[in-house]
């Protein structure tokens, strides 16, 4: 399944709502969520891919790259340095 900011302009309750069925489904399906909320990626992924500008920067597992980014790019993004 491939979505693409699936809870954009969504209230808190709902927002939920999507991260739990994405949560139930991954177990069975491949889900792909392109968002630009950190703390979703963080919270509904297992591997996350940072792009700038069209580029894939960095790809790997959530925990490592929120942790101990690999690119300097990721890592200024996630800290707030641009974004």
């Amino acid at each position: 399944l491939l979505f693409d900011e699936p809870t954009s302009a969504l209230d808190p309750i709902s927002t939920q709502g999507i991260e739990e069925l994405v949560t139930e489904l991954r177990d069975r399906v491949s889900i792909v969520i392109v968002t630009h909320n950190m703390q979703q990626a963080a919270r509904v992924s297992d591997y996350t891919g940072f792009m700038y500008l069209g580029e894939l920067i960095e790809l790997g597992k959530t925990e490592e790259l929120f942790v101990t980014p690999a690119e300097r790019l990721t890592e200024e993004y996630i800290t707030g340095k641009f974004g």
